[in-house]
């Protein structure tokens, strides 16, 4: 029963931190540090509770590989800062069991998205106005216009999608 509570409470930090990055990412472009400072910190309980030291080890070697190469991606302009914090808090999670399905939903999620956007800013005028007069729509078309694509959306959509398997060891 105690058990259940503690899970259920990681769970509600883990969504909880993820839905509000990918909703700020969307809307300001801006992952607040503390959704990937509150989802390391869940992690380093749930591992104090559920993880032997290797698999502790596991999961923090795959978060150190994917904050090198997110900081590469930073340093070359193709990722924002908060999108490594979040990334690596999120890599920390996955692990070596679940990285790489999350490495190619968040692939996948993030062409679909970058498309999209470039779909927008070229054939965007093509659709009836009426569509751009809806928020979600009309945020898109801002982002399109700007060159801007709000990857944190991919990155915490991925991490949504492998989550109903990853804490039940799927």
């Amino acid at each position: 029963m105690a058990n259940d509570a503690f899970m259920a409470a990681i769970n509600l930090v883990y969504v909880s931190c993820l839905c509000y990055a990918i909703v700020s990412d969307f809307r300001r472009l801006i992952i607040p540090n503390w959704a990937p400072l509150a989802l390391v910190s869940a992690f380093a309980v749930y591992a104090a509770t559920h993880l032997g030291w290797r698999m502790f080890m596991a999961h923090f070697a795959n978060a150190a590989v994917v904050f090198v190469l997110a900081t590469a991606f930073f340093v070359a302009k193709w990722m924002g800062g908060g999108d490594v914090k979040l990334l690596t808090a999120v890599a920390l999670w996955m692990g070596p069991e679940h990285g790489a399905l999350f490495t190619l939903l968040m692939a996948v999620l993030g062409a679909v998205l970058a498309m999209a956007l470039i779909l927008i800013r070229q054939y965007g005028e093509l659709v009836g106005q009426s569509i751009w007069d809806l928020a979600f729509f009309k945020r898109l078309a801002e982002l399109a216009h700007a060159g801007e694509c709000p990857y944190g959306v991919a990155i915490g959509i991925a991490a949504l999608l492998v989550w109903p398997t990853m804490l039940r060891g799927g």
